[in-house]
């Protein structure tokens, strides 16, 4: 195991950044044992009259670790992960590669646990001879998939080819590959919520040189988990430079969303927060002027009332007034955690979470009414001011662990 993996180190480095009291790292024995825990929030009773601190534990380092197994050998850069929980275990899948870009030898693991992460049993791989990106594990209607997006091998090139899944039979065997879209379809959120599943993507001319060239952004609903149709048959519910957006649903069934525009259009470049009312999901209102504050890799998630969004985080920006994409790659990046402002549309922050360099792929599944667990990447937190592209090419790679978030009532 790398030296910036020692805990002595690792608890160091925390303390002094997060000033938290951090636990010991869990072993089989007293690991939590759970049922599969629904990830809907309609499906819990919080009580929305308190106040709530949150609390962070320490990050629980799984990729690379002595935790997996044997026959799994991750490259230098992992990345790309998705979580979630499927009779009665927590499924892992992520992208391995030389680096962060574009690779033939990028392999797209998956792996389960039994005990939270404690240790994982080894379900499939996938290998392409090509890139392989935005891996996400949805369980619907009693069945486990993995969707994910082919890419290409130019190092410099964002090239999607196609949309695959591949489904679960039994612990260890999984079906054989089948298309979902050949149009180079690219997936970003994927949730179930209210019965059925919801998922954002695009398609277009992402980081094209045209000045005319666009992305239409893309909102689609499925019932069985194999047919997804747009929403309202809405063919997009954004036209312009936006690429990833995450959503979430609130109490009344209203949906919000943040947005990266990273490309820009005539709203400008960075970000929105765009609503849409419970009863016409497909029209997504989106601010005429975008924050120039850009949230890579956004991922959103509700507690009662209080939306919330985990994003990669520039420092030194804001994006919007970058020159160049050039700025943009030169300087250090953060991981950190929001909190949506419903009233005034903005993206307020919390904390930083663990997170320097290339990181910032975050996903969340929920373990209880007041209990989240998030799996993340990241460069050795030994480094902390290391640019986004220094993280993106260097041998040290990348890392992944899992952390706990609990919502705490406040009692005076």
């Amino acid at each position: 195991m790398p030296p910036f993996f020692r805990p002595p180190i690792r608890r160091t480095l925390l303390c002094a950044a997060f000033v938290l009291p951090l636990p010991a790292c869990p072993n089989a024995e007293d690991a939590p044992q759970w049922n599969t825990p629904s990830d809907d929030p309609l499906d819990y009773d919080v009580d929305t009259s308190l106040d709530y601190e949150i609390q962070v534990s320490e990050p629980r380092w799984v990729v690379p670790s002595d935790a997996l197994p044997d026959t799994l050998t991750p490259q230098a850069s992992n990345n790309n992960v998705d979580i979630t929980f499927f009779e009665d275990r927590l499924f892992m899948a992520w992208r391995t590669g030389p680096n962060h870009f574009a690779s033939d030898q990028t392999v797209m693991h998956v792996v389960s646990s039994t005990d939270m992460g404690v240790t994982w049993d080894e379900e499939t791989e996938v290998f392409m001879g090509t890139d392989m990106r935005e891996p996400r594990l949805l369980n619907f209607e009693g069945r486990l998939q993995l969707l994910f997006f082919q890419a290409g091998t130019n190092f410099m090139a964002f090239e999607p080819v196609s949309l695959w899944r591949l489904w679960r039979e039994e612990q260890g065997t999984w079906s054989d590959l089948e298309v979902v879209n050949e149009a180079g379809e690219v997936p970003w959120d994927v949730k179930v919520r209210q019965g059925k599943a919801y998922m954002t993507s695009y398609e277009g001319d992402h980081y094209s040189s045209d000045p005319d060239a666009s992305i239409d952004l893309l909102f689609k609903e499925s019932t069985d988990g194999i047919t997804w149709n747009k929403v309202n048959n809405k063919a997009y519910v954004y036209r312009g430079g936006v690429s990833e957006a995450a959503y979430e649903f609130d109490a009344g069934g209203n949906l919000w969303i943040v947005t990266r525009n990273e490309d820009g259009d005539d709203t400008g470049k960075g970000s929105h927060v765009c609503f849409a009312p419970a009863n016409d999901l497909s029209a997504w209102d989106c601010p005429d002027v975008c924050s120039k504050e850009r949230y890579d890799s956004p991922e959103m998630f509700r507690h009662g009332n209080r939306i919330f969004l985990a994003a990669r985080k520039d420092v030194g920006g804001p994006y919007g007034d970058d020159p160049s994409m050039a700025d943009y790659s030169a300087r250090p990046k953060r991981f950190a955690l929001y909190e949506i402002d419903t009233e005034n549309r903005e993206v307020v922050h919390l904390m930083d979470l663990p997170g320097v360099g290339d990181t910032a792929f975050p996903a969340i599944a929920r373990t209880g009414a007041h209990t989240f667990l998030l799996a993340n990447y990241t460069s050795p937190l030994d480094d902390p001011d290391v640019s986004w592209f220094t993280g993106q090419t260097s041998a040290r790679g990348t890392q992944i662990y899992l952390m706990d978030l609990t919502f705490k009532p406040i009692t005076d």
